[in-house]
């Protein structure tokens, strides 16, 4: 895996690289999908890209509240990456490895955003 890294907040994040990965993965496994299941598609998609993207936001955000709120949304699109992955899985769309390694990578991000959200409320608890 290739890392490019800026001074933004968020590349110090392990969650946010993980989001990506599972980010790339689902565009990987989405590219598979068979006809007839564009809605699927396009929901595990938007999914894992918006737990990406609000880990990016609340990482870059100051307050612990705000960044508490966007890792709360994140670990949320997450849990819908994962129910989306499952529906794949169960109407037997894709490899089951395949689908399996993005499931267990989806509830590694939501781990350790609930890791964050944890931190951010006890720092705006002080």
């Amino acid at each position: 895996m290739t890392r490019t890294t800026t001074g933004f907040a968020h590349q110090r994040l392990d969650a946010f690289h993980a989001a990506m990965e599972l980010t790339l993965g689902v565009e990987q496994l989405a590219a598979t999908l068979p006809r007839g299941h564009a809605d699927l598609k396009d929901q595990v998609r938007r999914a894992a890209s918006a737990t990406m993207r609000n880990i990016t936001e609340g990482a870059n955000r100051w307050a612990p509240r705000d960044k508490a709120a966007r890792f709360v949304i994140a670990r949320g699109e997450a849990g819908e990456c994962d129910a989306a992955l499952e529906m794949i899985l169960r109407l037997e769309l894709a490899h089951a490895g395949d689908v399996q390694s993005l499931r267990r990578l989806a509830d590694r991000v939501g781990a350790m955003l609930t890791g964050l959200i944890r931190r951010q409320r006890t720092a705006d608890a002080r």
